[in-house]
């Protein structure tokens, strides 16, 4: 009886040696700012310790910020995002989903950090820290506004980009699609298979993200 009991010890503890441990998520960063915000289902507040695959959101009124590294992502009201480490950056890059509303990202020059939003790609483009805003107008339809330094759009390897203090609506065009026309003579920036970036005024874009208090944000050579 002895032996048999030891038997299956042993047995029991090969087993055990050779089951993986469950790795643990990656920690991204910290909020630093949160009212009315949510992760997940529980409600957000400022200190708590975000993961690699977390959903982020805010309500009506909310707004959120949450620092990873250098970097700031910013979610005005009735806004959601998912974010995710990206193992092919570095150890602190990470890109955001926008799901719903608005969010703005500030990262330092180098930052491979970005929004992802129907499949495109933004992300700030400066030679010092940049800011770039995006809202989620529809299925396949943005609103880019690039608030410090130019920014940057990549779509089915299509790429565009732009200048500072400009905003564009950004359409997202699949392979089906048809040639599409200019809309209340707004003049186009680029036409091409995937993207049709048409200017827009900044003032709207503006108004979203004043309540944000974004001026942490920016470096401190820059008013």
């Amino acid at each position: 009886m002895a032996g048999t009991q030891r038997l299956l010890a042993i047995t029991m503890a090969v087993f055990l040696a050779n089951v993986p441990a469950r790795a643990k998520p990656d920690v991204l960063g910290i909020v630093v700012q949160a009212d009315h915000a949510s992760l997940d289902s529980e409600a957000l507040s400022e200190g708590t310790t975000v993961f690699d695959g977390d959903r982020l959101s805010t309500s009506a009124g909310g707004r959120l910020r949450l620092r990873i590294g250098e970097a700031l992502l910013d979610l005005p009201a009735d806004s959601s995002v998912a974010v995710h480490h990206n193992a092919g950056m570095g150890a602190r890059d990470f890109e955001a989903e926008l799901l719903s509303g608005t969010v703005v990202l500030s990262e330092p020059a180098g930052s491979a950090a970005e929004i992802v939003a129907s499949s495109a790609r933004v992300r700030p483009a400066a030679e010092t820290r940049g800011m770039v805003q995006v809202e989620l107008a529809g299925p396949r339809e943005l609103i880019v506004f690039a608030r410090l330094g130019p920014a940057q759009i990549s779509y089915q390897g299509e790429s565009a980009t732009i200048a500072e203090g400009k905003c564009y609506r950004v359409l997202l065009k699949s392979s089906e699609d048809g040639a599409r026309g200019d809309q209340g003579g707004e003049k186009p920036l680029k036409r091409g298979k995937a993207l049709l970036l048409i200017a827009v005024a900044v003032g709207a874009a503006t108004g979203i993200a004043v309540g944000l208090n974004l001026k942490g944000a920016e470096s401190p050579d820059r008013p």
